[in-house]
Protein backbone atom coordinates (compact mmCIF):
# COMPACT_ATOMS: atom_id res chain seq x y z
CA UNK A 1 0.00 0.00 0.00
CA UNK A 2 0.58 3.39 -0.25
CA UNK A 3 2.06 4.81 3.40
CA UNK A 4 3.49 7.77 2.60
CA UNK A 5 3.53 10.60 -0.06
CA UNK A 6 5.71 13.81 -0.62
CA UNK A 7 4.36 16.64 -2.90
CA UNK A 8 7.29 19.42 -3.60
CA UNK A 9 6.80 22.60 -5.70
CA UNK A 10 4.19 20.62 -7.95
CA UNK A 11 1.77 23.78 -9.22
CA UNK A 12 0.01 25.38 -6.23
CA UNK A 13 1.69 22.85 -3.70
CA UNK A 14 4.93 24.17 -2.59
CA UNK A 15 5.77 20.74 -0.15
CA UNK A 16 3.14 18.72 0.97
CA UNK A 17 2.95 15.42 3.08
CA UNK A 18 0.04 12.56 3.46
CA UNK A 19 0.37 9.48 5.24
CA UNK A 20 -2.09 7.11 4.29
CA UNK A 21 -3.51 4.00 6.15
CA UNK A 22 -4.88 1.04 4.89
CA UNK A 23 -9.12 0.93 4.27
CA UNK A 24 -10.58 3.42 2.79
CA UNK A 25 -8.54 6.78 3.08
CA UNK A 26 -10.79 9.43 2.09
CA UNK A 27 -9.71 13.41 0.88
CA UNK A 28 -12.18 16.08 0.42
CA UNK A 29 -11.73 19.92 -0.25
CA UNK A 30 -13.41 22.71 -1.65
CA UNK A 31 -13.19 23.32 -5.86
CA UNK A 32 -9.81 24.07 -6.83
CA UNK A 33 -8.41 23.80 -3.44
CA UNK A 34 -5.68 21.76 -5.14
CA UNK A 35 -7.07 17.43 -5.07
CA UNK A 36 -6.52 16.89 -8.66
CA UNK A 37 -3.46 18.10 -7.95
CA UNK A 38 -2.74 15.31 -5.62
CA UNK A 39 -4.19 12.64 -7.66
CA UNK A 40 -1.86 14.44 -10.91
CA UNK A 41 1.10 14.13 -8.72
CA UNK A 42 0.34 10.30 -7.88
CA UNK A 43 0.16 9.92 -11.70
CA UNK A 44 3.08 10.95 -12.57
CA UNK A 45 4.83 9.14 -9.92
CA UNK A 46 3.43 5.81 -11.81
CA UNK A 47 5.11 7.25 -14.64
CA UNK A 48 2.44 8.81 -16.37
CA UNK A 49 3.88 12.06 -19.03
CA UNK A 50 4.92 14.81 -17.36
CA UNK A 51 4.30 18.26 -18.45
CA UNK A 52 6.41 20.96 -17.07
CA UNK A 53 3.94 23.26 -16.86
CA UNK A 54 3.02 21.66 -13.75
CA UNK A 55 6.34 22.69 -12.10
CA UNK A 56 5.84 25.54 -9.45
CA UNK A 57 6.04 28.88 -10.99
CA UNK A 58 9.61 30.47 -9.76
CA UNK A 59 11.02 26.92 -8.99
CA UNK A 60 13.67 24.62 -11.43
CA UNK A 61 12.03 21.53 -9.91
CA UNK A 62 9.52 19.35 -8.95
CA UNK A 63 9.97 16.15 -6.73
CA UNK A 64 7.13 13.68 -5.82
CA UNK A 65 7.80 10.31 -3.35
CA UNK A 66 5.53 7.54 -2.60
CA UNK A 67 6.77 5.02 0.03
CA UNK A 68 5.32 1.89 -0.61
CA UNK A 69 5.16 -0.93 1.88
CA UNK A 70 4.82 -4.29 0.00
CA UNK A 71 2.35 -7.06 0.90
CA UNK A 72 1.02 -10.31 -1.20
CA UNK A 73 2.72 -8.86 -4.69
CA UNK A 74 4.96 -11.94 -5.81
CA UNK A 75 4.83 -10.93 -9.52
CA UNK A 76 6.46 -7.27 -8.46
CA UNK A 77 9.01 -9.14 -6.93
CA UNK A 78 9.79 -11.03 -9.57
CA UNK A 79 9.93 -7.59 -12.02
CA UNK A 80 11.93 -6.27 -8.90
CA UNK A 81 14.59 -8.92 -8.86
CA UNK A 82 15.20 -8.70 -12.95
CA UNK A 83 15.81 -4.82 -12.94
CA UNK A 84 18.41 -5.59 -9.64
CA UNK A 85 16.49 -3.62 -7.44
CA UNK A 86 16.90 -4.90 -3.81
CA UNK A 87 13.68 -4.18 -1.25
CA UNK A 88 14.72 -4.16 2.40
CA UNK A 89 11.55 -4.82 4.96
CA UNK A 90 9.20 -4.67 2.02
CA UNK A 91 9.82 -1.05 1.79
CA UNK A 92 9.59 0.42 -2.11
CA UNK A 93 10.53 4.12 -2.25
CA UNK A 94 9.51 5.44 -6.05
CA UNK A 95 10.56 8.90 -6.69
CA UNK A 96 10.25 11.46 -9.45
CA UNK A 97 12.20 14.29 -10.16
CA UNK A 98 11.00 16.92 -12.90
CA UNK A 99 13.60 19.62 -14.42
CA UNK A 100 12.34 23.05 -16.16
CA UNK A 101 14.96 22.19 -18.19
CA UNK A 102 12.96 19.01 -19.29
CA UNK A 103 15.22 16.39 -17.45
CA UNK A 104 13.42 13.49 -16.34
CA UNK A 105 14.65 11.47 -13.32
CA UNK A 106 12.94 8.36 -12.08
CA UNK A 107 14.16 6.38 -9.05
CA UNK A 108 13.19 3.02 -7.41
CA UNK A 109 14.86 2.36 -3.95
CA UNK A 110 17.26 4.82 -4.72
CA UNK A 111 18.64 2.92 -8.15
CA UNK A 112 17.99 5.64 -11.72
CA UNK A 113 15.34 3.98 -13.97
CA UNK A 114 13.78 4.67 -17.03
CA UNK A 115 10.05 5.91 -17.49
CA UNK A 116 9.57 2.64 -19.41
CA UNK A 117 10.33 0.43 -16.02
CA UNK A 118 8.51 3.16 -13.50
CA UNK A 119 5.40 2.24 -15.71
CA UNK A 120 5.68 -1.55 -15.58
CA UNK A 121 6.62 -1.81 -11.86
CA UNK A 122 3.92 0.92 -11.13
CA UNK A 123 1.24 -1.28 -12.50
CA UNK A 124 1.67 -3.60 -9.44
CA UNK A 125 1.30 -0.80 -7.26
CA UNK A 126 -1.74 1.38 -7.75
CA UNK A 127 -4.85 1.41 -9.98
CA UNK A 128 -6.45 4.78 -10.40
CA UNK A 129 -10.24 5.12 -11.59
CA UNK A 130 -11.70 8.32 -12.43
CA UNK A 131 -10.75 10.96 -15.12
CA UNK A 132 -7.06 9.54 -15.88
CA UNK A 133 -5.83 6.78 -18.13
CA UNK A 134 -3.94 4.78 -15.33
CA UNK A 135 -6.65 1.74 -15.27
CA UNK A 136 -5.78 -2.01 -15.58
CA UNK A 137 -9.10 -3.00 -16.81
CA UNK A 138 -9.00 -0.78 -19.55
CA UNK A 139 -6.18 -3.14 -20.90
CA UNK A 140 -7.60 -5.96 -23.25
CA UNK A 141 -4.85 -8.14 -22.26
CA UNK A 142 -5.92 -8.09 -18.74
CA UNK A 143 -8.99 -9.14 -19.31
CA UNK A 144 -8.79 -13.04 -19.36
CA UNK A 145 -6.41 -12.39 -16.37
CA UNK A 146 -9.12 -10.90 -14.44
CA UNK A 147 -11.71 -13.57 -15.57
CA UNK A 148 -9.68 -16.63 -15.31
CA UNK A 149 -9.03 -15.23 -11.37
CA UNK A 150 -12.64 -14.77 -10.86
CA UNK A 151 -13.17 -18.69 -11.83
CA UNK A 152 -11.21 -19.83 -9.73
CA UNK A 153 -9.90 -23.40 -9.26
CA UNK A 154 -12.11 -24.79 -11.87
CA UNK A 155 -10.75 -22.48 -14.19
CA UNK A 156 -7.11 -22.33 -12.56
CA UNK A 157 -6.89 -26.64 -12.89
CA UNK A 158 -8.23 -26.15 -16.23
CA UNK A 159 -5.25 -23.92 -17.82
CA UNK A 160 -2.83 -25.74 -15.24
CA UNK A 161 -3.80 -28.75 -18.13
CA UNK A 162 -3.12 -26.58 -20.93
CA UNK A 163 -0.20 -25.14 -19.82
CA UNK A 164 1.25 -28.36 -19.65
CA UNK A 165 0.35 -29.53 -22.89
CA UNK A 166 1.78 -26.41 -24.61
CA UNK A 167 5.17 -26.89 -22.78
CA UNK A 168 4.88 -30.41 -24.05
CA UNK A 169 4.28 -28.96 -27.69
CA UNK A 170 7.31 -26.34 -27.54
CA UNK A 171 9.80 -29.14 -26.16
CA UNK A 172 8.87 -31.76 -29.07
CA UNK A 173 8.81 -28.56 -31.70
CA UNK A 174 12.22 -27.17 -30.33
CA UNK A 175 13.53 -31.18 -31.03
CA UNK A 176 11.83 -31.11 -34.16
CA UNK A 177 13.65 -28.07 -35.47
CA UNK A 178 16.88 -28.98 -34.34
CA UNK A 179 16.63 -32.14 -36.24
CA UNK A 180 14.99 -30.27 -39.32
CA UNK A 181 18.42 -27.99 -39.17
CA UNK A 182 20.29 -31.47 -39.45
CA UNK A 183 18.37 -32.42 -42.09
CA UNK A 184 18.55 -29.66 -44.09
CA UNK A 185 22.64 -29.41 -44.34
CA UNK A 186 22.86 -33.34 -43.06
CA UNK A 187 24.68 -34.74 -45.71
CA UNK A 188 27.26 -31.87 -46.27
CA UNK A 189 27.46 -31.81 -42.73
CA UNK A 190 27.83 -35.65 -42.21
CA UNK A 191 30.26 -36.04 -44.87
CA UNK A 192 32.65 -33.48 -43.13
CA UNK A 193 32.32 -34.85 -39.70
CA UNK A 194 33.48 -38.58 -40.70
CA UNK A 195 36.25 -36.91 -42.82
CA UNK A 196 37.11 -34.89 -39.53
CA UNK A 197 37.15 -38.29 -37.35
CA UNK A 198 38.95 -40.25 -39.82
CA UNK A 199 41.62 -37.16 -39.75
CA UNK A 200 41.64 -37.91 -35.46
CA UNK A 201 41.45 -41.99 -35.89
CA UNK A 202 44.25 -41.88 -38.16
CA UNK A 203 46.59 -40.40 -36.10
CA UNK A 204 46.07 -43.47 -33.68
CA UNK A 205 46.67 -41.24 -30.92
CA UNK A 206 47.45 -42.18 -27.47
CA UNK A 207 46.81 -39.54 -24.55
CA UNK A 208 50.70 -38.55 -23.18
CA UNK A 209 52.33 -39.72 -26.29
CA UNK A 210 53.38 -35.76 -26.87
CA UNK A 211 54.66 -35.02 -23.85
CA UNK A 212 56.87 -38.40 -24.42
CA UNK A 213 57.66 -37.80 -27.91
CA UNK A 214 59.21 -34.10 -26.76
CA UNK A 215 60.88 -35.77 -23.44
CA UNK A 216 62.57 -38.06 -26.38
CA UNK A 217 63.54 -35.67 -29.18
CA UNK A 218 65.34 -33.55 -26.14
CA UNK A 219 67.59 -35.92 -25.80
CA UNK A 220 68.26 -37.07 -29.01
CA UNK A 221 68.93 -33.20 -29.96
CA UNK A 222 71.31 -33.28 -27.20
CA UNK A 223 72.78 -37.01 -27.56
CA UNK A 224 76.57 -35.31 -28.23
CA UNK A 225 76.42 -33.26 -25.05
CA UNK A 226 74.93 -36.49 -23.25
CA UNK A 227 77.33 -38.83 -24.33
CA UNK A 228 80.26 -36.47 -23.66
CA UNK A 229 79.02 -36.05 -20.12
CA UNK A 230 78.47 -39.24 -18.82
CA UNK A 231 82.02 -40.65 -20.34
CA UNK A 232 83.74 -37.82 -18.70
CA UNK A 233 81.30 -38.72 -15.47
CA UNK A 234 82.45 -42.76 -16.09
CA UNK A 235 85.90 -41.34 -16.45
CA UNK A 236 86.14 -39.41 -13.36
CA UNK A 237 84.53 -41.97 -12.00
CA UNK A 238 86.37 -45.28 -12.96
CA UNK A 239 89.66 -44.63 -15.08
CA UNK A 240 90.59 -41.86 -12.62
CA UNK A 241 91.38 -37.54 -13.75
CA UNK A 242 94.69 -38.43 -15.54
CA UNK A 243 97.83 -40.54 -16.08
CA UNK A 244 99.21 -41.05 -12.27
CA UNK A 245 96.01 -39.96 -10.61
CA UNK A 246 93.99 -42.61 -9.51
CA UNK A 247 89.87 -42.65 -9.92
CA UNK A 248 87.12 -41.80 -7.12
CA UNK A 249 86.23 -45.34 -6.86
CA UNK A 250 90.15 -46.34 -6.68
CA UNK A 251 90.52 -43.82 -4.23
CA UNK A 252 87.42 -44.81 -2.17
CA UNK A 253 89.23 -48.26 -2.32
CA UNK A 254 92.40 -47.09 -0.41
CA UNK A 255 89.91 -45.21 2.24
CA UNK A 256 88.18 -48.40 3.09
CA UNK A 257 91.85 -50.73 3.48
CA UNK A 258 93.38 -47.52 5.66
CA UNK A 259 90.29 -47.35 8.02
CA UNK A 260 90.20 -51.31 8.09
CA UNK A 261 93.59 -51.11 9.64
CA UNK A 262 93.14 -48.41 11.99
CA UNK A 263 90.12 -50.15 12.84
CA UNK A 264 91.63 -53.18 14.46
CA UNK A 265 93.59 -50.47 16.30
CA UNK A 266 90.52 -48.24 17.43
CA UNK A 267 86.93 -50.18 17.45
CA UNK A 268 85.21 -47.02 17.29
CA UNK A 269 86.18 -46.15 13.75
CA UNK A 270 84.51 -49.30 12.20
CA UNK A 271 81.08 -47.04 12.03
CA UNK A 272 82.21 -45.01 9.88
CA UNK A 273 84.70 -47.59 7.77
CA UNK A 274 80.50 -49.19 7.00
CA UNK A 275 79.45 -45.84 5.72
CA UNK A 276 82.37 -45.70 3.53
CA UNK A 277 82.27 -49.30 2.39
CA UNK A 278 78.51 -48.45 1.53
CA UNK A 279 79.37 -45.60 -0.56
CA UNK A 280 82.13 -47.79 -2.10
CA UNK A 281 79.71 -50.40 -3.06
CA UNK A 282 77.11 -47.82 -4.18
CA UNK A 283 79.79 -45.88 -6.22
CA UNK A 284 80.51 -49.09 -8.01
CA UNK A 285 76.96 -49.77 -9.05
CA UNK A 286 76.68 -46.19 -10.11
CA UNK A 287 79.57 -46.96 -12.48
CA UNK A 288 77.92 -49.87 -13.92
CA UNK A 289 74.92 -48.17 -14.48
CA UNK A 290 76.95 -45.44 -16.44
CA UNK A 291 79.33 -47.89 -18.42
CA UNK A 292 75.69 -49.78 -19.52
CA UNK A 293 74.40 -46.47 -20.51
CA UNK A 294 77.52 -45.37 -22.85
CA UNK A 295 77.10 -49.18 -24.27
CA UNK A 296 73.16 -49.01 -24.66
CA UNK A 297 73.12 -45.38 -26.11
CA UNK A 298 72.53 -45.06 -29.81
CA UNK A 299 71.94 -41.58 -31.96
CA UNK A 300 69.46 -42.72 -34.91
CA UNK A 301 68.96 -39.98 -36.81
CA UNK A 302 66.05 -41.08 -38.77
CA UNK A 303 64.42 -41.67 -35.28
CA UNK A 304 64.96 -37.75 -34.91
CA UNK A 305 63.03 -36.74 -37.68
CA UNK A 306 60.35 -39.67 -37.16
CA UNK A 307 59.43 -37.75 -34.17
CA UNK A 308 59.71 -34.39 -35.86
CA UNK A 309 56.87 -35.57 -38.27
CA UNK A 310 55.19 -37.00 -35.46
CA UNK A 311 54.73 -33.86 -33.30
CA UNK A 312 54.20 -31.83 -36.24
CA UNK A 313 51.35 -33.95 -37.47
CA UNK A 314 49.75 -33.90 -33.41
CA UNK A 315 49.91 -30.21 -33.75
CA UNK A 316 48.34 -29.86 -36.56
CA UNK A 317 45.34 -31.80 -34.77
CA UNK A 318 45.83 -29.55 -31.99
CA UNK A 319 44.89 -26.51 -33.72
CA UNK A 320 41.77 -28.18 -35.36
CA UNK A 321 40.44 -29.68 -32.43
CA UNK A 322 41.91 -28.81 -29.00
CA UNK A 323 44.17 -27.95 -26.96
CA UNK A 324 45.80 -31.35 -25.96
CA UNK A 325 45.43 -34.92 -27.26
CA UNK A 326 42.29 -35.44 -24.42
CA UNK A 327 40.59 -32.95 -26.17
CA UNK A 328 40.87 -34.21 -29.31
CA UNK A 329 39.64 -37.65 -28.14
CA UNK A 330 36.77 -36.15 -26.50
CA UNK A 331 36.09 -34.21 -29.55
CA UNK A 332 36.10 -37.34 -31.88
CA UNK A 333 33.33 -38.80 -29.27
CA UNK A 334 31.45 -35.72 -30.11
CA UNK A 335 31.54 -36.37 -33.44
CA UNK A 336 30.98 -40.03 -33.72
CA UNK A 337 27.36 -39.17 -31.79
CA UNK A 338 26.62 -36.12 -33.71
CA UNK A 339 27.09 -38.24 -36.93
CA UNK A 340 24.88 -40.81 -35.25
CA UNK A 341 22.43 -38.03 -34.66
CA UNK A 342 22.26 -37.14 -38.19
CA UNK A 343 21.68 -40.88 -39.33
CA UNK A 344 19.14 -41.42 -36.68
CA UNK A 345 17.00 -38.08 -37.28
CA UNK A 346 15.02 -39.59 -39.88
CA UNK A 347 13.06 -42.22 -37.87
CA UNK A 348 13.62 -39.62 -34.83
CA UNK A 349 11.51 -37.02 -36.46
CA UNK A 350 8.79 -39.40 -37.52
CA UNK A 351 8.91 -40.36 -34.17
CA UNK A 352 8.77 -36.77 -32.66
CA UNK A 353 5.87 -35.86 -35.02
CA UNK A 354 3.82 -38.98 -33.98
CA UNK A 355 4.48 -37.74 -30.57
CA UNK A 356 3.68 -33.88 -31.46
CA UNK A 357 0.10 -34.92 -33.05
CA UNK A 358 -0.60 -36.79 -29.73
CA UNK A 359 0.08 -33.85 -27.73
CA UNK A 360 -1.18 -31.26 -29.97
CA UNK A 361 -5.04 -33.38 -29.30
CA UNK A 362 -4.44 -33.10 -25.61
CA UNK A 363 -3.89 -29.30 -26.07
CA UNK A 364 -6.88 -29.00 -28.20
CA UNK A 365 -8.89 -30.96 -25.39
CA UNK A 366 -7.40 -28.71 -23.04
CA UNK A 367 -7.89 -25.80 -24.47
CA UNK A 368 -11.48 -26.49 -25.66
CA UNK A 369 -12.18 -27.88 -21.23
CA UNK A 370 -11.33 -24.35 -20.26
CA UNK A 371 -13.07 -22.39 -22.71
CA UNK A 372 -16.19 -24.28 -21.07
CA UNK A 373 -15.26 -23.35 -17.93
CA UNK A 374 -14.22 -19.67 -18.95
CA UNK A 375 -18.03 -19.24 -20.74
CA UNK A 376 -19.62 -20.44 -17.75
CA UNK A 377 -17.71 -18.27 -15.34
CA UNK A 378 -18.48 -15.48 -17.96
CA UNK A 379 -21.83 -15.75 -17.43
CA UNK A 380 -21.71 -15.73 -13.94
CA UNK A 381 -19.33 -12.60 -13.83
CA UNK A 382 -21.92 -10.64 -16.08
CA UNK A 383 -24.36 -11.90 -13.96
CA UNK A 384 -22.89 -10.05 -10.82
CA UNK A 385 -21.56 -7.25 -13.00
CA UNK A 386 -24.72 -6.30 -13.67
CA UNK A 387 -26.38 -6.39 -10.17
CA UNK A 388 -23.15 -3.89 -9.11
CA UNK A 389 -24.14 -1.81 -11.69
CA UNK A 390 -28.05 -1.80 -11.07
CA UNK A 391 -27.28 -0.81 -7.37
CA UNK A 392 -25.36 1.95 -8.78
CA UNK A 393 -27.69 3.23 -10.59
CA UNK A 394 -26.96 2.07 -14.14
CA UNK A 395 -29.63 -0.11 -13.96
CA UNK A 396 -30.36 0.03 -18.13
CA UNK A 397 -26.52 -0.95 -18.77
CA UNK A 398 -25.97 -4.00 -21.20
CA UNK A 399 -22.62 -5.92 -20.40
CA UNK A 400 -20.96 -9.04 -22.36
CA UNK A 401 -17.78 -10.90 -21.91
CA UNK A 402 -16.68 -11.65 -25.25
CA UNK A 403 -15.01 -14.74 -25.97
CA UNK A 404 -13.06 -15.32 -29.44
CA UNK A 405 -11.77 -19.11 -29.30
CA UNK A 406 -9.48 -19.67 -32.01
CA UNK A 407 -6.45 -22.25 -31.44
CA UNK A 408 -4.14 -20.78 -34.43
CA UNK A 409 -3.76 -18.11 -31.68
CA UNK A 410 -3.26 -20.95 -28.74
CA UNK A 411 -0.83 -19.92 -25.95
CA UNK A 412 -0.09 -21.49 -22.57
CA UNK A 413 -3.62 -19.48 -21.52
CA UNK A 414 -5.37 -21.30 -23.97
CA UNK A 415 -6.94 -20.15 -27.32
CA UNK A 416 -9.63 -17.08 -25.85
CA UNK A 417 -9.12 -13.57 -26.60
CA UNK A 418 -11.22 -12.59 -23.72
CA UNK A 419 -12.48 -8.92 -23.62
CA UNK A 420 -14.87 -6.95 -21.85
CA UNK A 421 -17.79 -4.91 -23.97
CA UNK A 422 -20.06 -2.61 -22.25
CA UNK A 423 -23.18 -0.04 -23.12
CA UNK A 424 -24.44 2.15 -20.46
CA UNK A 425 -27.52 3.80 -22.10
CA UNK A 426 -29.91 1.86 -24.13
CA UNK A 427 -29.85 2.20 -27.53
CA UNK A 428 -26.23 2.03 -27.82
CA UNK A 429 -23.91 -0.37 -29.16
CA UNK A 430 -21.68 -2.58 -26.92
CA UNK A 431 -17.82 -1.22 -26.55
CA UNK A 432 -15.29 -1.98 -25.24
CA UNK A 433 -14.72 -0.32 -21.36
CA UNK A 434 -11.75 1.91 -23.26
CA UNK A 435 -14.58 3.75 -25.32
CA UNK A 436 -16.86 4.38 -22.61
CA UNK A 437 -16.37 8.87 -22.21
CA UNK A 438 -18.09 9.87 -18.98
CA UNK A 439 -15.53 9.80 -16.33
CA UNK A 440 -18.44 9.28 -13.94
CA UNK A 441 -20.06 5.93 -15.55
CA UNK A 442 -16.09 4.70 -15.63
CA UNK A 443 -15.35 5.31 -12.47
CA UNK A 444 -19.40 3.52 -11.19
CA UNK A 445 -17.96 1.03 -14.02
CA UNK A 446 -14.36 0.41 -12.25
CA UNK A 447 -16.34 0.53 -8.55
CA UNK A 448 -18.33 -2.21 -10.08
CA UNK A 449 -15.43 -4.25 -11.01
CA UNK A 450 -13.74 -4.02 -8.27
CA UNK A 451 -16.49 -5.13 -6.32
CA UNK A 452 -16.86 -8.20 -7.04
CA UNK A 453 -12.98 -8.88 -8.18
CA UNK A 454 -12.28 -7.68 -4.67
CA UNK A 455 -10.72 -11.00 -3.83
CA UNK A 456 -8.57 -11.76 -6.57
CA UNK A 457 -7.08 -8.68 -7.83
CA UNK A 458 -3.82 -8.52 -6.22
CA UNK A 459 -3.33 -4.66 -6.80
CA UNK A 460 -3.14 -3.43 -3.26
CA UNK A 461 -4.00 0.18 -3.81
CA UNK A 462 -6.97 1.88 -5.85
CA UNK A 463 -7.70 5.37 -6.63
CA UNK A 464 -11.19 7.04 -7.53
CA UNK A 465 -11.04 10.49 -8.49
CA UNK A 466 -14.48 12.22 -7.89
CA UNK A 467 -16.36 8.82 -8.52
CA UNK A 468 -19.01 10.65 -7.30
CA UNK A 469 -19.66 12.41 -10.65
CA UNK A 470 -23.35 12.84 -11.28
CA UNK A 471 -24.72 10.34 -8.43
CA UNK A 472 -26.82 11.67 -5.14
CA UNK A 473 -28.87 10.21 -2.56
CA UNK A 474 -28.95 6.37 -1.92
CA UNK A 475 -27.02 5.46 -5.09
CA UNK A 476 -24.29 7.38 -3.52
CA UNK A 477 -24.94 5.85 -0.07
CA UNK A 478 -24.69 2.40 -2.30
CA UNK A 479 -21.49 3.82 -3.50
CA UNK A 480 -20.12 4.24 0.00
CA UNK A 481 -21.24 0.87 0.76
CA UNK A 482 -19.75 -0.60 -1.45
CA UNK A 483 -16.24 1.09 -1.31
CA UNK A 484 -16.65 0.32 2.44
CA UNK A 485 -16.87 -3.65 1.13
CA UNK A 486 -13.43 -3.58 -0.98
CA UNK A 487 -11.60 -1.68 1.47
CA UNK A 488 -11.52 -5.00 3.68
CA UNK A 489 -8.82 -6.04 1.22
CA UNK A 490 -7.41 -3.07 -0.17
CA UNK A 491 -6.30 0.43 0.64
CA UNK A 492 -8.35 2.77 -0.75
CA UNK A 493 -8.11 6.60 -1.36
CA UNK A 494 -10.83 8.20 -2.64
CA UNK A 495 -11.60 11.84 -3.91
CA UNK A 496 -15.46 12.93 -3.12
CA UNK A 497 -17.45 15.76 -2.98
CA UNK A 498 -20.30 13.51 -1.20
CA UNK A 499 -20.92 13.35 2.56
CA UNK A 500 -22.24 10.04 2.19
CA UNK A 501 -19.00 8.43 0.96
CA UNK A 502 -16.81 10.91 2.91
CA UNK A 503 -18.17 9.67 5.97
CA UNK A 504 -17.19 6.01 5.97
CA UNK A 505 -14.01 6.94 5.94
CA UNK A 506 -10.82 5.32 8.03
CA UNK A 507 -9.00 8.11 7.36
CA UNK A 508 -9.86 11.64 6.43
CA UNK A 509 -8.05 14.67 4.95
CA UNK A 510 -8.96 17.65 3.67
CA UNK A 511 -6.86 20.01 0.64
CA UNK A 512 -7.31 23.18 1.58
CA UNK A 513 -5.56 26.67 -0.04
CA UNK A 514 -4.80 29.74 1.37
CA UNK A 515 -2.36 33.11 0.15
CA UNK A 516 0.55 34.23 1.95
CA UNK A 517 2.90 36.87 0.66
CA UNK A 518 0.53 37.50 -2.38
CA UNK A 519 1.47 33.14 -3.24
CA UNK A 520 -0.59 30.94 -3.46
CA UNK A 521 -0.64 27.60 -0.88
CA UNK A 522 -1.97 24.30 -1.14
CA UNK A 523 -1.91 21.96 1.88
CA UNK A 524 -3.17 18.66 3.50
CA UNK A 525 -4.52 18.24 6.70
CA UNK A 526 -6.20 15.14 8.69
CA UNK A 527 -8.88 15.78 10.10
CA UNK A 528 -9.30 14.17 13.92
CA UNK A 529 -12.58 12.61 14.76
CA UNK A 530 -13.25 15.83 16.63
CA UNK A 531 -13.82 17.97 13.74
CA UNK A 532 -15.01 15.19 10.63
CA UNK A 533 -18.64 16.48 11.69
CA UNK A 534 -18.23 19.93 10.71
CA UNK A 535 -16.80 18.88 7.38
CA UNK A 536 -19.36 16.31 6.59
CA UNK A 537 -22.20 18.77 7.43
CA UNK A 538 -20.09 21.94 5.44
CA UNK A 539 -20.28 19.36 2.23
CA UNK A 540 -24.02 18.66 2.64
CA UNK A 541 -25.03 22.38 3.58
CA UNK A 542 -22.31 24.63 2.31
CA UNK A 543 -20.39 26.85 4.63
CA UNK A 544 -23.25 27.79 6.51
CA UNK A 545 -23.64 25.38 8.93
CA UNK A 546 -27.19 24.29 11.19
CA UNK A 547 -28.00 22.28 13.80
CA UNK A 548 -29.97 20.32 11.23
CA UNK A 549 -26.60 19.69 9.02
CA UNK A 550 -24.53 18.67 12.03
CA UNK A 551 -27.01 16.41 12.97
CA UNK A 552 -27.25 14.88 9.68
CA UNK A 553 -23.43 14.53 9.75
CA UNK A 554 -23.54 12.98 12.74
CA UNK A 555 -25.81 10.85 11.83
CA UNK A 556 -24.24 9.62 8.71
CA UNK A 557 -20.72 9.02 10.54
CA UNK A 558 -23.33 6.92 12.89
CA UNK A 559 -24.55 4.49 10.34
CA UNK A 560 -21.66 4.72 8.70
CA UNK A 561 -19.51 3.14 11.48
CA UNK A 562 -22.55 0.79 12.26
CA UNK A 563 -22.16 -0.52 8.64
CA UNK A 564 -18.29 -1.42 8.58
CA UNK A 565 -18.86 -3.31 11.66
CA UNK A 566 -21.04 -5.87 10.09
CA UNK A 567 -18.89 -6.19 7.29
Amino acid sequence: MLSHLQIENVALIGQLSIDFDEGLNIITGETGAGKSIVIDSINLLLGERADRNLIRAGEENAYIEGIFNLERIDELSSVLDSYGIAVDDGVLIVARELSANGRNICRLNGRAVTLSVLKEVSRYLIDIHGQHEHQSLLSVESHRRFLDSFGGTRVKDAKEKVEKYYEDLRNIQRQIDSIHGIDDNGRARKDYLIYQLEEIDGANLKIGEDEELMQERLVLQNSERIMEGVEKTYNLLYKGWSAGIPSITDGLGGICSELQELVDLDGELEPILKRFENLYYELEDCVIELRNYIDSFEFDENRLDEIEERLNSINDLKRKYGANISDIVRYSQDLKREIKEIEDSSQLLEELNREKEVIWKELCDACTSLSKERRKVAACFESQLLQQLSDLGMDKTRFVVDINSNMKNVSNDGCDKVEFLISPNPGEPLRPLAKIVSGGEMARIMLAFKTILADVDNIPTLIFDEIDVGISGSIAQVVAQKMAIISKSHQLICVTHLPQIAAMADRHFTIEKYTDADRTYTIAKALPESERQYELAKMAGGTELSKLSLDHALELIKNSQDYKGHL
